[in-house]
């Protein structure tokens, strides 16, 4: 006799949900959806103006109709209702007409009954169509500053994220048109109930961090003002370090942490998961908070050491031109956000969150946070050694982009942040150095011939080189800003352009005292933060035309 197969059976459990997740989940498909929908308008697939016209639209048709459709379905109710009533009366009096005389006044008072009823009906169906009219266009209000919005912004990938904050600053728009609706009850409040609630949602969650650059209040702090901040104060304790330390060379060794780190942990750090704190919003608390963590993952020491040096000399196999220099050495050792969820135990619920937080598909919305929407497009995580296009070799040297690409790699960094018109599809280093192999762009060794790049990019021309050497940092300062404030791209060699010492970054803003960069050697956004200001010995300058 054949077994009998039984299925074996898991006792059953209460299932629970885990409230930091779910929160997590309805909020973050918009970002996503925001980033998606901009990805696609660069390749000609969809229009970026879409998704703040969408969102609000979604909104106030739905909310429109569900309440219209309630008032509808208890104005119909309470109307049959009293009709049905009322001609159960009317027989009941008409067979009992002969008994009593006051019947006729009866019946009548009972047909004007009816009718009221009916008036009554229509009436409130009509204030219900009259308040989600009134709510519709307070919605459309919002979105058409949305849409303007968005189409003030600049071109390329860098609309995602501020099309996504112009989603969001109309749906606000729109909800302060909406306050005083409450007052009035009834559909009009149950629309701006609605609206109010999604806006809560988003603000209130993890993805709040992406907006707390945003001017929220006329005396409000921002996130961007407290980043400056600190990279000012980084750079101040790096200068004092030096007056403080007699030598007569220094070297600095190190990075300071990663801005998104740090913003990472400190999102995750005002929740529990469970309860999250708001952060798209900054106090005096809050801004102590971040600077603990920013100093929590930089920490600075330095020493002082006599070394040998060999001075500079046609003979440099020549012993006796050595020289024994005091060399300040100063040590950044940095945390990344990995170490430092360890260090602050996480729990389960964060861990969670930070995983979510940290997902590539929001990669291009930090710099938003940090700086305030100076650079948000995907070129900000171009680096050379991208497996993408680090093998492909520069001209006809032994070099590869990836070896000795620093400068082609900046310079495509500044293309595609001004938004020129390249006629290279898809843009990137890779491809941008193509075109200048097809153009005779480099010399034997792969170094750049300039008048190539305008051959590469018609609308991207070089301009000219200006000379740092034996500058002061303010000097530096004061003309690397000049520049940046004619119109003109910069890209800056940080190394002192000595042999085997040369590397060039993207300038991409100058923030109070500090050079902000895109650095395609590493994730560094403050340039003199990461390397010595002394060995910045020149810069190049572009302009876009046509």
């Amino acid at each position: 006799m054949a077994d009998i197969k039984t299925k074996d059976m898991k006792p059953k459990t209460v299932k629970t949900i885990d409230k930091a997740i779910a929160w997590t989940e309805r909020v973050k498909d918009p970002l996503v959806y925001a980033n998606e929908k901009v990805k696609d308008a660069s390749d000609g697939q969809a229009n970026v103006l879409d998704y703040g016209e969408d969102k609000i639209k979604y909104v106030s048709n739905r909310a429109k109709d569900e309440t219209i459709y309630a008032s509808k379905k208890a104005g119909t109710y309470t109307k049959d209702k009293a009709i049905k009533y009322a001609k159960k009366k009317y027989q009941k009096n008409k067979l009992i007409k002969g008994k009593n005389k006051n019947i006729k006044g009866t019946v009548e008072n009972t047909k004007k009954g009816i009718k009221t009823t009916t008036n009554t009906i229509k009436k409130t169906e009509k204030a219900a169509r009259e308040a989600a009219k009134a709510s519709k266009r307070a919605l459309e209000q919002g979105r058409k500053l949305a849409i303007k919005s968005a189409k003030a912004t600049a071109k390329g990938i860098k609309v995602a994220v501020k099309a996504t904050i112009s989603a969001i600053k109309g749906i606000i728009a729109a909800v302060k048109g909406l306050i005083g609706m409450l007052a009035a009850g009834g559909a009009a409040a149950a629309v701006a109930i609605v609206i109010i609630c999604l806006v809560g949602l988003l603000v209130t969650s993890i993805f709040g961090i992406f907006f707390s650059s945003e001017k929220t209040s006329k005396n409000g702090i921002t996130m961007k003002e407290v980043v400056a901040e600190c990279n000012k104060e980084f750079g101040d304790k790096l200068e004092t370090i030096q007056k403080q330390n007699p030598h007569d060379e220094y070297v600095l060794e190190g990075n300071m942490s990663s801005w998104k780190d740090v913003l990472l942990i400190y999102t995750i750090k005002q929740s529990n998961g469970i309860n999250q704190q708001e952060v798209i919003t900054v106090d005096n608390t809050k801004k102590a908070l971040i600077k603990q963590i920013f100093w929590d993952m930089n920490e600075i020491t330095s020493e002082v050491k006599t070394e040998t040096v060999k001075a500079s000399s046609v003979n440099t196999s020549d012993n006796t031109l050595d020289e024994q220099k005091r060399v300040l050495h100063i040590y950044v050792k940095s945390k990344t956000a990995e170490e430092m969820k360890t260090k602050y135990n996480f729990n389960p619920a964060q861990l969670k969150q930070y995983n979510e937080l940290s997902d590539k598909r929001y990669a291009s919305l930090w710099n938003n946070a940090i700086f305030g929407s100076v650079d948000s497009g995907e070129y900000v995580n171009w680096r050379q050694t991208d497996p993408q296009w680090a093998s492909i070799r520069v001209g006809n040297s032994s070099g590869t982009l990836g070896s000795i690409g620093c400068l082609i790699t900046s310079i495509s960094i500044l293309i595609e942040k001004s938004g020129c018109n390249t006629m290279i599809k898809p843009f990137n280093p890779g491809t941008f150095l193509e075109a200048l192999n097809k153009h005779n762009g480099f010399d034997g060794n792969g170094n750049l011939q300039y008048a190539a790049v305008t051959k590469a990019v018609p609308a991207f021309k070089y301009v000219g080189n200006v000379n740092l050497r034996g500058k002061s940092k303010d000097e530096k300062l004061s003309l690397i800003k000049q520049y940046i404030d004619s119109g003109y791209y910069i890209t800056a060699e940080v190394k002192g352009a000595t042999p085997g010492h040369q590397h060039w970054v993207a300038v991409t803003n100058v923030d109070g005292s500090s050079v902000i960069m895109v650095d395609p050697g590493s994730n560094q956004t403050v340039m003199w933060n990461a390397y010595n200001y002394e060995k910045t010995s020149q810069f190049n300058y572009f302009k876009v035309e046509g």
